[in-house]
């Protein structure tokens, strides 16, 4: 974006809001592509694809432990200083251990590392949002995603030099650095963020409570989910897309193992994906505003379905049918996530919001445990199958967009 550009995008946003959008840059262009290659660099220093599944069931596992303090812990230190020290446990350690580990046990360490970041999963959302008018949320998170996916056009450089020097060293000088980089964000972020309103009620609400009393206050929220209109259906929505994500790590290896392309070919991936993001962020976003958020769903999911099946039919070594079908599906997450996140907000009350989102990403957490275990072993049985169960599951979650968006218009037609 030029500056003024940016400048008219961050028009009438709070404080944190437009600092954390400011910043997240700095992160983006190191987080996107430890993220895209970590299944490629762990198969490179000698992982199996049963044992990278592991890790992620793992990682999924030990997030949902985290996540069943991440409220307690967010309500109590507050959403500025959990977001601090969480960042720096979940992201700078982690990066420093990928940077040197040779084996599974030192994946496996990283992996407890990185899922305590399930607590900045909440407090950092509530920072950036909290303050934030509901009219102007998808705005803000469609700001971020467009960021985050933006920074894949960096892909291709890091291509080259892995087509010079191998998956395995450009990863370690990638994670160094990036462990170097990610650090003076989360400092220089926290230097010009503020705690928000709520946070500092909920700092006062829960000072008296103890961490074990919390604890259960959270999780029976999950119980008592069912008594907010609209969230249970938004819930089963979330889950299933991180599901299907989860399932999605080994898209790179599929590319490269069963459909033959090249490391170097690959990093065009995120390019394509971040060009139809932009493409989609011009002219689909601003169209797709005036809809319900249930049909927005709806029309995005549909095309998710189309990518995930175009995927299922690209011939090995055809790189701009592979293109296409990536480009689309990276455009169809970009999409999902804006839409699915402003959704689910927009479902959660203004008092308890840590504890309510705290319990929808714990119920997710608890049901998406086996997706990365059973993906690992479906690859390592047949490769094309787990496709074809992630086109599947593409399929349901289009029905179940379209029954939130009848749901949705329901309560109208009874109006009118």
């Amino acid at each position: 974006m030029t500056r003024g550009l940016q400048l008219q995008a961050l028009a009438g946003l709070p404080r944190n809001a437009r600092n954390a959008i400011l910043m997240e840059p700095l992160w983006g262009v190191f987080g996107v592509v430890v993220l895209y290659y970590a299944p490629l660099y762990m198969s490179s220093v000698g992982l199996s694809s049963t044992q990278i599944g592991l890790l992620g069931s793992m990682t999924l596992a030990l997030s949902f432990l985290f996540q069943a303090v991440a409220a307690p812990i967010t309500n109590r230190v507050g959403r500025k200083r959990t977001t601090l020290i969480g960042d720096l446990i979940s992201w700078t350690m982690p990066m420093f251990v990928w940077a040197f580990a040779n084996s599974f046990a030192a994946f496996a360490l990283a992996a407890v590392l990185a899922a305590s970041g399930r607590i900045v999963t909440v407090s950092w959302s509530l920072l950036l949002i909290e303050d934030v008018e509901e009219w102007q949320r998808a705005r803000v998170f469609g700001i971020i995603n467009l960021i985050v996916t933006v920074c894949g056009l960096l892909t291709p450089l890091v291509g080259l030099v892995i087509a010079q020097h191998g998956v395995t060293a450009t990863m370690r000088g990638f994670y160094i650095l990036g462990g170097v980089g990610m650090t003076v964000m989360f400092l220089w972020r926290n230097a010009i963020t503020d705690e928000t309103r709520s946070g500092v009620a909920a700092m006062a609400q829960h000072r008296e409570l103890g961490l074990s009393q919390s604890v259960r206050h959270t999780l029976g929220l999950v119980a008592g989910m069912r008594g907010h209109p609209g969230l249970m259906g938004i819930t089963a929505f979330y889950l299933l897309t991180v599901f299907i994500e989860q399932l999605s790590l080994f898209q790179i290896l599929f590319l490269q193992q069963t459909l033959n392309f090249s490391a170097q070919t690959l990093s065009f991936v995120p390019f394509v994906a971040a060009f139809v993001t932009l493409l989609l962020y011009g002219v689909a976003l601003p169209r797709l505003s005036r809809l319900p958020l249930g049909r927005t769903l709806m029309v995005v999911r549909a095309l998710g379905l189309v990518g995930a099946v175009a995927l299922l039919f690209v011939p090995a070594g055809n790189t701009a049918a592979m293109l296409a079908a990536v480009g689309l599906l990276g455009g169809v997450t970009f999409l999902t996530l804006t839409y699915r996140d402003a959704a689910l907000f927009s479902r959660l009350p203004q008092n308890g919001t840590a504890d309510l989102f705290s319990a929808v990403q714990t119920l997710t957490l608890l049901c998406a445990i086996p997706a990365a275990g059973l993906a690992g072993a479906l690859f390592a049985a047949s490769p094309r199958s787990l496709f074809v169960l992630i086109a599947a599951l593409c399929a349901v979650l289009l029905l179940l967009a379209v029954w939130l968006a009848r749901r949705e218009e329901r309560p109208q037609a009874t109006g009118a």
